[in-house]
């Protein structure tokens, strides 16, 4: 074999080297590459998620802070009216007691305190008259001056009600607006899960899972070394308990934004109820914060940091109203929360 035949038999055998490991490299970049993007793409999605699940959290602790304020201004309105209405009531009264005095004295004859005075007959009938004319002053004077200051008062009361009137418009526009931009967040995550493909979907989910998963770890882990290895237990579902109210609801609940009735709750929504069993509102986080902190928390207490809450349960977990997706669901108590109780 000469050398030109060595040549083309060594390019052949490169070329068919090549041919196999192109062939033997395709399945792994065919199927390699679409599974990093949609690895990509889910953990994108829940990174946007999350953020917005932040904003909605404070909208809904916004919207429900502009109401109370409402309502407090609201309640100062009527107190003002309230006051209005007495003041002028009695303003009424004292002008009627003046005039029925000022007629009663005019069918007698008796315009001036002089002509009082001067028809009395006697010394001691002259020293009553003006006894009773003195007494008369003064009640007049007092009546008077309490018209002035009653009078005062109303356009006090009036003012107030104007000022508080104008907190009430402005509370109920800010609540309106925060109203508006948490449908925008819920618009928003509801077309972030629309877009998701099928299988970044699951790998959504199976982060989420894997999320929840490393935060009970930490946080049972956390109770163990502060607990010499007793971290509690998760209690069952019991409706005559707070824990029981809430693990009723777990995988049976839905997150909606601004509700708490019956299946439907945002954070602050779903611990109200589970505080109470009542489908009424007790407040927002911000409220929880401000409750009594504890550092030995029993399940039934309060889990709380700006944005979130939740329920206690014991084994450093949680009850809470998570996010659209999730609903009502059982995890690790998030870091940066205090516990607090009712």
């Amino acid at each position: 074999m000469d050398s030109s035949q060595k040549h083309i038999r060594t390019s052949l055998l490169a070329i068919f080297v090549s041919i196999v490991l192109a062939c033997s490299l395709a399945p792994a970049l065919a199927f390699g590459t679409p599974a990093s993007e949609k690895q990509a793409e889910a953990e994108a999605a829940l990174a946007t998620l999350n953020s917005l699940q932040e904003e909605l959290d404070k909208a809904s602790n916004d919207y429900f802070a502009a109401l109370a304020e409402q309502e407090a201004a609201q309640a100062k309105m009527d107190e003002a009216q309230k006051r209005i209405d007495v003041a002028t009531l009695r303003i009424s009264e004292l002008q009627t007691q003046l005039s029925t005095r000022a007629r009663s004295m005019y069918r007698n004859g008796v315009t001036t305190f002089f002509d009082i005075l001067l028809g009395s007959s006697t010394f001691t009938e002259f020293a009553t008259n003006w006894d009773l004319l003195d007494q008369m002053n003064e009640k007049d004077a007092s009546m008077v001056q309490e018209t002035k200051k009653l009078r005062a008062e109303i356009q006090e009361q009036k003012d107030e009600f104007a000022r508080q009137e104008k907190i009430a418009a402005e509370k109920k526009e800010e609540a309106e607006k925060v109203k508006d931009e948490a449908q925008r967040l819920v618009d928003e995550m509801q077309a972030t899960y629309d877009s998701l493909s099928e299988e970044a979907a699951a790998l959504l989910e199976q982060e989420r899972a894997a999320q929840s998963a490393a935060a009970a770890a930490n946080a049972v882990n956390s109770i163990n070394s502060n607990s010499g290895g007793n971290s509690g237990y998760l209690p069952p579902a019991d409706d005559g308990t707070i824990v029981g109210r809430a693990m009723a609801y777990v995988g049976n609940g839905e997150y909606v934004w601004g509700a708490c009735s019956p299946g439907e709750f945002d954070c602050s929504g779903f611990v109200s109820y589970c505080l109470t069993g009542s489908y009424s509102r007790l407040g927002t986080t911000y409220t929880f914060l401000g409750w009594t902190e504890v550092d030995d928390p029993q399940p039934g207490d309060v889990c709380v940091n700006e944005g979130h809450c939740g329920i206690y349960v014991g084994n450093g977990m949680m009850a809470h109203a998570a996010s659209p997706g999730e609903g009502i669901i059982v995890s690790g108590v998030q870091g940066g929360m205090i516990y607090v109780r009712y």
